[in-house]
């Protein structure tokens, strides 16, 4: 779940608690967390449409049209946006391979992308 559905559904659930029903002292406390995640569910939304294409050069033994549906096929997959990743590489068996990377939470995610030397 991102941060963005994570603020929402915490603001659907305060939301549904009875204001009048608290006193003095939680209404206050209430009022401020609704402040709070309604600002940061602005700054959430701004932050989404404002971000720009992370851009990823071509590696030198890749074409532009085959790396670039290399790295949208596995930003696809992944359900990445453009604007997050970091391309990183990985050895395995002692080969390289290309892997996008990226924050979920406290999670760090990878998806393969290819080869460092396509064949």
């Amino acid at each position: 779940m991102s941060n963005y559905s994570h603020t929402e559904a915490a603001f659907a659930q305060l939301q549904e608690v009875d204001r009048t029903s608290l006193d003095e002292s939680a209404a206050t406390a209430y009022d401020q967390a609704v402040d709070h995640l309604q600002i940061l569910l602005d700054e959430l939304d701004t932050a989404t449409t404002d971000d720009q294409p992370t851009d990823v050069e071509t590696p030198d033994d890749w074409g532009d049209d085959e790396w670039e549906e290399q790295l949208q096929a596995a930003r696809e997959k992944a359900a990445l946006p453009s604007t997050k990743g970091t391309l990183t590489t990985k050895t395995i068996d002692d080969r390289d391979y290309y892997y996008l990377q990226w924050r979920d939470g406290e999670t760090v995610r990878s998806q393969y992308v290819g080869p460092v030397d396509p064949a």
